[in-house]
């Protein structure tokens, strides 16, 4: 029987690039997404698409979550700005470029109250964070109706996993137990697995689908093509200390594409056994458009617009190997 997965990475603003291929693929498929997957996976930006889609949201309606409601998350771009006077007299000089408030109060207004156990089992929903105190990676799944954080509402899982550091504070989430109550401080799962594809495929494989069953259609966020000013500013990287790599998000940026692609690797292991050699090998479709701008933070509308023009003329040049997805999925 076939189980079909959909993950989506992170990436900030980004995002609207997925939103964008996914509204496409919607069309291409014909019916909403949270019917035709099994289980959707996602990662900080990735967790907020995954989150509204289970939740039966189109994919048009969260490129315009993006579009009116980003600089509400994104408020400014310099680091040096008076709007930012209030997050450094709470966390100090050394605080994140952004408060939490605008993230969280959207992410309010978008998914409710709904909490993480009252999402049905079709589509299954897994969302991936980090704990800073145990020095764990922490997976939300929705069917684990018995895990500690199985009554924490949607929005406060994905404000777990989009807590990009140098970007959002850590959040803290506190969870009852039967003895107490045991406190996580939580950052961006884009640590880990800011493509959470490997993640979506090792829990479909515990929940005893067979790897032949199984069909995989993994989005990102853009992958940078660097213009030739900028690869002679990376050049430079080999002398950089901790304020280069900091600026700008520089560092995090570096990690969350790292932790993409080795997650794809993963993956197309995962997805090519042995003893599938010689026969056909279940669907495995990664999306990722390369980008110019790489950042993360330009919630700007002309910016958000650009990003969606990406994600459809990107799809407009791969709609053969959708439809073939599509089609090898059924």
């Amino acid at each position: 029987m076939p189980f079909r997965i959909l993950s989506l990475d992170g990436g900030g603003i980004r995002g609207a690039i997925s939103a964008a291929i996914l509204s496409e693929v919607e069309k291409m498929i014909g019916s909403p997404l949270n019917q035709y997957f099994d289980l959707i996976a996602g990662t900080s930006t990735g967790s907020i698409l995954a989150a509204a889609i289970a939740k039966g949201l189109t994919s048009e309606n969260i490129l315009q979550l993006y579009r009116n409601k980003g600089q509400r998350i994104f408020p400014y771009s310099s680091l040096i700005s008076l709007e930012r006077l209030k997050v450094i007299m709470q966390y100090g000089v050394s605080a994140p470029k952004f408060s939490a408030r605008g993230l969280i109060q959207v992410l309010q207004e978008e998914l409710g109250e709904t909490k993480l156990s009252e999402i049905d089992k079709s589509p299954r929903l897994l969302i991936t964070a980090y704990d800073t105190i145990d020095r764990q990676f922490l997976v939300f799944k929705s069917w684990r109706k018995f895990d500690p954080w199985a009554n924490m509402p949607i929005w406060e899982a994905c404000v777990c996993s989009a807590s990009a550091p140098t970007f959002f504070p850590a959040h803290k989430l506190t969870v009852k137990l039967e003895n107490g109550s045991k406190t996580y401080v939580v950052i961006d799962g884009g640590i880990g697995a800011n493509n959470p594809t490997a993640c979506a495929v090792a829990e479909a494989l515990y929940l005893g689908h067979y790897i032949k069953d199984i069909s995989v259609l993994s989005i990102g966020t853009g992958m940078p093509k660097l213009k030739p000013e900028e690869q002679t500013e990376w050049a430079r990287a080999s002398g950089w200390g901790v304020f280069q790599w900091i600026w700008e998000g520089r560092l995090i940026r570096v990690l969350l594409d790292a932790s993409a692609n080795v997650n794809d690797y993963i993956t197309t292991q995962f997805m090519n056994p042995p003893e599938l050699e010689g026969r056909t090998s279940p669907p495995y479709l990664r999306l990722q458009p390369e980008i110019g701008s790489d950042r993360i933070d330009d919630a700007s509308q002309e910016n958000v617009d650009r990003l969606g023009r990406i994600g459809r003329e990107f799809v407009a040049g791969k709609r053969d190997a959708i439809a073939r997805f599509i089609e090898k999925s059924q």
